[in-house]
């Protein structure tokens, strides 16, 4: 396409943006909502994300030695664990080191620990992460094969719901972008549509003295692309004020127990898939529009 035509397609998709302000209007608003609400659950998705890696990085197995296991043996032990597939750390726990942390953890009561060291009740362990949560139950059966454990805690429970939460995340993710997807291009189509009927004698004429199809559909085509990424622009505006305000009365109230996503983490993330996004709902639904005046 030469510069000059080009240039005339894009002047006659600002002049009928101006002619058609209302519609225009509309339609950025449109996509702009679309994207918004779409872009306010991404959002919240990834911070809920975030929260689930920020468990599932606390999920832990840990296998408690029998008080007649060596040091030599738990040597021993401890490279048949690093031998199991899915283990991505092994952290040798010492009875010594077990009572510390108990006492640690009893704060202003440590004093309830006290006399212990000489027959220490507490026993040595070790402490094993896994690649991911899915990882935990065979991990743990492997680690039910060998006799020296006594005990196996793998908080199985807790894993379980972690997966059936992230399941839920991203199948809810995948069917609500389809849903404002298609809802998106429906609307911003139902708008330009408008576009086109009031331009439909000015199309006719075009077509009587010879235009293409396609010198015809340019300048509706680039007006959706420019009616898509403003609305898309809109959107990333408000997304971005109103998780910055969020973020600044979270962090004040001390609401959630993990951090959240940084501002300009996201706004990276968003800025060029939301432009593109855009300018997609807005070429198809102006494609889609004149498809009925003009045959592809």
């Amino acid at each position: 396409m030469k510069i000059r035509t080009f240039s005339y397609f894009f002047k006659e998709s600002i002049k009928s943006m101006k002619r058609n302000r209302v519609m225009s209007f509309a339609s950025i608003t449109t996509v702009a909502a679309a994207l918004f609400i779409f872009g306010a659950f991404m959002i919240i998705i990834s911070n809920v994300n975030n929260a689930v890696d920020t468990v599932e990085n606390k999920v832990e197995i840990k296998a408690f030695l029998k008080d007649d296991v060596t040091t030599l043996k738990s040597r021993e032990i401890e490279k048949k664990i690093k031998k199991i597939p899915n283990v991505k750390s092994v952290v040798f726990e010492s009875k010594d080191e077990a009572l510390k942390k108990v006492t640690e953890q009893l704060g202003e009561n440590r004093d309830l620990t006290e006399g212990l060291e000489e027959d220490n009740p507490f026993p040595a362990s070790f402490i094993i992460k896994v690649d991911k949560p899915s990882d935990v139950a065979y991990v743990s059966k492997e680690l039910s094969q060998i006799e020296d454990f006594e005990k196996i805690n793998d908080a199985q429970e807790i894993v379980n719901q972690i997966i059936k939460i992230t399941n839920f995340i991203k199948l809810f993710s995948l069917i609500l972008m389809i849903i404002l997807s298609v809802i998106g291009i429906s609307l911003i189509s139902n708008t330009i549509k408008l576009t086109v009927y009031a331009r439909k004698r000015e199309i006719g004429i075009m077509k009587y003295i010879g235009a293409t199809d396609w010198f015809v559909k340019w300048p509706f085509l680039l007006e959706g692309i420019i009616l898509g990424l403003l609305g898309a622009l809109i959107a990333i505006g408000l997304l971005s004020a109103g998780y910055s305000y969020g973020i600044k009365v979270i962090s004040a109230n001390n609401i959630l127990f993990f951090s959240l996503i940084p501002l300009n983490v996201i706004i990276r993330t968003i800025l060029w898939q939301f432009c593109l996004v855009g300018m997609i709902i807005g070429g198809v639904g102006s494609l889609i529009s004149i498809k009925k005046f003009l045959v592809i």
